[in-house]
């Protein structure tokens, strides 16, 4: 792994690999994984491909340590979690191999789907160390959503969303834009105390995709960013919903944005709670950032981007 605080090296080439791959993850991008693989054996590339539902925690890692460069993670942000979990740190890095519905992560680092370009990622992108954060003791990397967006995902019909992609969130989405709000008691790093209608917590700038959540979130930078969003109705919320999906949130009058090491949640009734896209049952919550550290495979040009600090850190005022 590199030092995030400087500029990335060249890394030096690998060409063996193994796959773990979610074999229900993004139907209609199921050929990106085996174009990935041509491109590399092409190049002189090995790849190991496990057998789908392969027990990770069961393989002999400190032998595979010796006989592979790296393992890739085919699948979407669910995936890359799953095998983060799962893989003792500091053995192998990850790359991935973005076929989820929402992939933030490959947002987040700038891979693009042209099956060369991931490739050159795998075999010569620097292994960065990406922080994250424990919700209720599990592991997640990019966002937590508690209140709307988690009930939005408790209630996605996941067998729709494999087949037909995004459009999959439409119904569930407007289902729970009618739902009443609940009242969300947070703390802040056992001081700051108070109420919300939907919490967001960010350890990275994107959110859904291709929607820029924050300024301040990074994989790079300590700590998570939250978002408190008041209660208001209807209207109130899908003025919030509007402004996430413009980059704008953090803007919003009344929306309240704090970094934050600990985060409690309660209510008086179990919200819906969602980590990097996936459901995760109710409240209460207890979330910590700090770990687990991940070696991640990125672009040289996201390397380069954290590396030069481009990024603003923001203030406790």
């Amino acid at each position: 792994m590199i030092d995030l605080s400087a500029r990335a090296p060249q890394a030096p080439s690998r060409t063996r690999f193994l796959l773990y791959e979610n074999p229900i993850a993004g139907v209609a991008r199921r050929t990106l994984t085996d174009d990935v693989l041509s491109v590399l054996q092409r190049r002189g590339c090995s790849v190991t491909r496990l057998s789908p539902g392969a027990d990770l925690a069961l393989l002999d890692w400190d032998r595979l340590a010796n006989e592979q460069d790296a393992i890739l993670s085919a699948g979407g942000d669910g995936t890359l979690r799953h095998v983060a979990a799962r893989v003792p740190q500091d053995v192998l890095p990850i790359g991935i191999i973005p076929r989820g519905t929402g992939n933030v992560l490959a947002e987040e680092i700038g891979l693009t789907r042209s099956p060369a370009r991931i490739a050159d990622a795998l075999m010569h992108g620097p292994a960065v160390t990406a922080t994250g954060a424990r919700a209720n003791g599990q592991p997640f990397y990019l966002m937590a959503g508690i209140g709307f967006d988690g009930e939005a995902v408790r209630r996605l019909d996941t067998d729709f969303k494999q087949k037909w992609g995004k459009p999959a969130y439409t119904r569930p989405v407007l289902t729970s834009l009618a739902m009443p709000e609940p009242r969300l008691r947070v703390s802040l790093d056992g001081g700051r105390q108070a109420d919300a209608g939907w919490v967001l917590v960010a350890n990275a700038r994107r959110y859904g995709g291709s929607f820029k959540l924050s300024n301040h979130a990074g994989l790079h930078q300590p700590g998570l960013i939250v978002y408190l969003l008041p209660r208001g109705g209807l209207i109130r919320r899908l003025t919030h919903l509007t402004a996430l999906g413009l980059g704008a949130l953090e803007r919003m009058p009344g929306v309240e944005v704090w970094p934050a090491m600990e985060i409690e949640i309660r209510s008086d009734f179990p919200s819906a709670v969602q980590i990097d896209g996936d459901a995760f049952g109710t409240l209460p919550l207890k979330v910590k950032w700090g770990e687990p550290k991940l070696a991640l495979i990125v672009p040289e040009t996201y390397a380069a981007r954290i590396g030069a600090g481009v990024m603003p850190a923001l203030q406790r005022t």
